[in-house]
């Protein structure tokens, strides 16, 4: 089995411009065409032919998975196009975790849908803004294999069946348009096809089945090495599933346990989370418990959402073209396309952490049909508003219809001389004019938290030493020290997917790139 690659900067050129062929469509080869040279009297792993290897438990595969979210499925799935076997196991009733409920947007470079609309883009811009925004202590490696790998594992999900819009977005946080909608609504496209796919090749997930130890064992070397998972099963009875070649922790963040939050980023204690029930983040600590390091704990990604008390999330902020951001008496107070950070902090010091966001009718169209029908479900329990006028909509709120004009009056004015006042980008961006008009609060909620398994380029969960743990892989939310000081729009599912097929391939022997 070979090595898998350091990401070096060196070995990012020769990426690069493998990257750049693949991008322009260069030779004419699908991505999912490649395969690396195999060394003498090795089988290929990519031969799809191969079945499935005979094993002796139904608890036992090549693999162990943990967690059906988009991370654990896009492993999956990968694993078994390479021939494992491959059992998932997730704690809820169904797969698909954050990335069901997530806005779906995916952030790479694609000249395809790019260059059309004018916009110049490379993998070069994409790795130094995500360089420049995740702070003097990024992973340069993993930053540049999510950098160079975006588009060829985009092209992965299209060739499953994900179907994505020729549109091009910007949204808040991304600050670049480099961002892509799904043609199903929210995350949906991405687990539907994933899952057909785990489910064609064979892939069993176990649903109901709540994983929550590592188990491991002494090489010949004397070296532990995690063999697999105690899991809890849907009768309430423990079971032991092993992995011959490895095990895969791809169970999520732990933005929904308020215990972990007020442990590790206690200054976000008490705000309100989007996340699914499920992330909670055990499987962090019991990694943790097996050896490995943990990175970034302290740093949590926040996103306007439902304030403490509200009872439903209004999600108008995703396209920063189409909304504005309102104090509590209905100014706009930054640019609302932003870093993440910064918009957190300043709403946060607004009184009571308390901000709104304001979109017209073409902005509210613009959504999904799940984002509108969230919207309207919120103005029925109160917690959201909607009129035909800006006055009306303005007493509603309990602002002073006079400064909510004026606030929209100034924007508008802005647009029109190119130049706004916060120094918002303003190329394509539309005046809030045409009614029925839209607002709901948006208080910071915790989003996605950072901090988790530190791993390298591949997956490998790396211990305290930062050597690698034989038969310990981690992707997705599940790791840390990947978007540091600050995430991206659109990359937590990038780096879900990216990943989550990087840590498969590892596990199977391969790599992409080798370091020259």
């Amino acid at each position: 089995m070979r090595e898998n690659v350091r990401f070096t900067r060196r070995a990012f050129c020769k990426a690069l411009a493998l990257a750049s062929v693949a991008l322009t469509g260069g030779c004419g080869r699908r991505e999912e065409e490649r395969r690396p040279e195999v060394a003498a009297g090795e089988e290929s792993l990519f031969d799809e032919s191969r079945p499935a290897l005979n094993l002796p438990s139904e608890r036992e595969a090549d693999i162990i998975v943990v967690g059906g979210g988009g991370a654990g499925l896009a492993a999956a799935a990968r694993a078994a196009e390479l021939g494992a076997s491959v059992i998932v196991l997730e704690k809820t009733a169904a797969v698909g975790g954050n990335t069901l409920i997530a806005s779906g947007y995916y952030a790479a470079v694609d000249p395809e849908r790019q260059a059309p609309l004018g916009i110049r883009d490379s993998v070069e811009n994409f790795y130094g803004l995500l360089l420049a925004n995740a702070g003097p202590s990024a992973d340069t490696g993993r930053l540049m294999r999510m950098a160079v790998e975006a588009r060829p594992v985009m092209r992965w999900l299209e060739s499953l069946g994900v179907a994505f819009s020729r549109d091009v977005f910007e949204i808040s946080g991304s600050l670049f348009p480099r961002n892509y909608k799904p043609v199903m609504p929210n995350g949906e496209g991405y687990v539907r096809q994933l899952g057909a796919r785990a489910g064609q090749l064979g892939v069993r997930i176990l649903t109901n089945t709540r994983a929550f130890a590592l188990e491991s064992s002494m090489t010949t070397q004397g070296v532990p090495r995690i063999t697999g998972v105690t899991a809890e099963l849907p009768d309430g009875t423990t079971a032991r599933f092993t992995g011959r070649l490895g095990v895969v922790v791809a169970s999520g963040g732990f933005s929904a346990n308020p215990g972990m939050i007020a442990r590790y980023a206690p200054q976000y204690k008490g705000l309100t989370h989007d996340n699914v029930p499920a992330a909670t983040g055990e499987m962090i600590l019991a990694a943790e418990k097996a050896g490995a390091k943990l990175v970034d704990m302290h740093i949590v990604q926040c996103q306007p959402g439902c304030p403490v008390g509200g009872t439903r999330r209004v999600r108008f902020h995703n396209d920063v073209k189409r909304f504005i951001l309102l104090d509590g008496e209905g100014r706009r107070f930054a640019a609302e396309d932003g870093r993440r950070d910064t918009l957190r902090d300043k709403v946060l010091s607004l009184p009571g952490g308390v901000a709104y966001v304001l979109v017209d009718d073409e902005g509210f169209r613009s959504y999904n049909r799940l984002i509108q029908r969230e919207a309207v479900l919120a103005v029925e329990t109160g917690d959201a508003w909607t009129d035909d006028s800006i006055e009306g909509l303005a007493r509603q709120v309990g602002f002073s219809p006079k400064v909510l004009r004026e606030t929209l009056l100034r924007y508008a004015e802005g647009i029109r001389a190119g130049r706004d006042e916060f120094g918002k980008k303003l190329e394509s961006v539309r005046p809030i004019a045409k009614p029925p008009f839209w607002l709901a609060p948006a208080a910071m909620t915790v989003h996605a938290t950072s901090g988790g398994i530190a791993v390298d380029a591949v997956g490998h969960a790396l211990d305290r030493n930062g050597q690698v743990i034989p038969g310990l892989w981690a992707a997705g939310e599940a790791t840390g020290g990947l978007h540091g000081e600050n995430q991206l729009g659109g990359c937590g599912l990038t780096d879900a997917f990216v990943f989550g097929h990087a840590a498969a391939e590892s596990i199977m022997g391969l790599t992409t790139y080798t370091d020259v």
